[in-house]
């Protein structure tokens, strides 16, 4: 009986066991395929990226539209390069509401806050190249906190005498005591093929950004020398009343003719239409290269 017994046990298990193996086999696949589901999260690769913080019209007065009359649709956004370690802007955007709604931009995003959909924090900027001081452009700059700022003496006066964002004198105090505000006065290579140059035509130190990121692939990041694409290769320049030099304006833009003719990519802080040709990896991240 007890033989029995013992066998009718061990029949029993084995069979439990074998009518289990199945519904394991399934949850396991029924886990695979959910975990499949779920994206996983690269953050954004080495190249150059277009920031998109606002919309806006904008007098064409002071523009290179060629028009004197009316306005102009613009984009508003900062350049982000991701190069091996280093997390670079070109401009900062805008961080402030109240500045913001001063100057009517419109669709609106702090441009921390777009970053960080991206796995970019605040701290995690390494360098900022400050074009000029004018309120779209240097508005941003209390937001990075840890990043070093390439920026013409001319400018960073010209911006503390400005109220671009809350606390801005201290802030702009405290980043020259612990030595983050590197001033420059003449053109520099800042990073291997990555240089600054002063172009001093929109505003009185005014710079453009080239970077060589390959032989034969140049990229030229004019700030507000232009505003349109189209008309900057062309050669329009800015109107007195947005040029601090209409001279130095106009030799820069042939500088601009001539790397262009070479096959120099032109990128302005304004054109609409960069967001347009490029692909957005990240809500408000356009990826141009």
């Amino acid at each position: 009986m007890k033989t029995f017994l013992t066998f009718f046990i061990l029949l029993y298990l084995i069979s439990c066991k074998s009518a289990l193996k199945p519904t394991q086999e399934n949850l396991r696949q029924e886990i695979k395929s959910k975990t499949a589901t779920i994206p996983v999260f690269r953050g954004l690769e080495d190249g150059l990226y277009a920031v998109l913080y606002g919309k806006g019209k904008y007098p064409n007065y002071l523009t290179d539209s060629g028009e004197t009359d009316g306005e102009q649709e613009l984009a508003f956004f900062f350049y982000l390069v991701k190069l091996n370690k280093r997390i670079i802007l070109v401009d900062s955007g805008i961080s402030s509401e109240e500045t913001r709604s001063k100057y009517g931009i419109q669709d609106w995003v702090s441009p921390d806050k777009i970053l960080l959909k991206a796995g970019i924090r605040p701290t995690m900027i390494t360098d900022i190249i400050l074009t000029h001081f004018h309120f779209d452009h240097a508005g941003g700059l209390d937001l990075f906190r840890n990043a070093r700022i390439y920026v013409h003496p001319k400018e960073w006066e010209l911006l503390k005498k400005t109220n671009w964002f809350s606390n801005q004198a201290k802030t702009l105090y405290a980043r020259e005591k612990e030595r983050k505000v590197i001033f420059l006065e003449s053109s520099a290579e800042l990073f291997p093929n990555f240089r600054i140059i002063f172009t001093r035509g929109h505003t009185p130190g005014h710079s453009a950004v080239e970077w060589l990121r390959a032989p034969k692939n140049r990229v030229l990041i004019t700030g507000d020398e232009c505003y349109f694409i189209e008309h900057c290769i062309e050669g329009t320049g800015l109107p007195n009343s947005a040029a601090s030099s209409v001279r130095n304006n106009r030799e820069f833009l042939h500088y601009v003719e001539l790397l262009a003719e070479q096959g120099t990519k032109i990128f302005t802080s304004h054109d609409p239409i960069i967001l347009e040709q490029n692909p957005e990896v990240f809500p408000r991240i356009f990826k141009i290269y």
